[in-house]
């Protein structure tokens, strides 16, 4: 159940990060592939205020260490 709760944050803040995204570009399928595909809460938190914060999509990849 735990783990059922934790997987439904994780979707959660995943469609937040992309929401985000949206504001500043088209998210590829490639990179919302690597944002749901992401469970660890940590992470996704991390994401999302970088998210919040990009001025475009290549400056999110390149903060998630997606493009270098």
């Amino acid at each position: 159940l735990q783990e059922a709760n934790e997987r439904g944050t994780a979707n959660g803040k995943a469609e937040d990060i992309i929401e985000l995204l949206n504001d500043v570009g088209k998210v590829s399928e490639e990179l919302s592939n690597v944002i749901y595909g992401q469970k660890d809460l940590e992470v996704l938190k991390k994401w999302l205020k970088l998210a919040a914060r990009a001025e475009s999509i290549d400056a999110f990849e390149t903060a998630i260490g997606l493009v270098k």
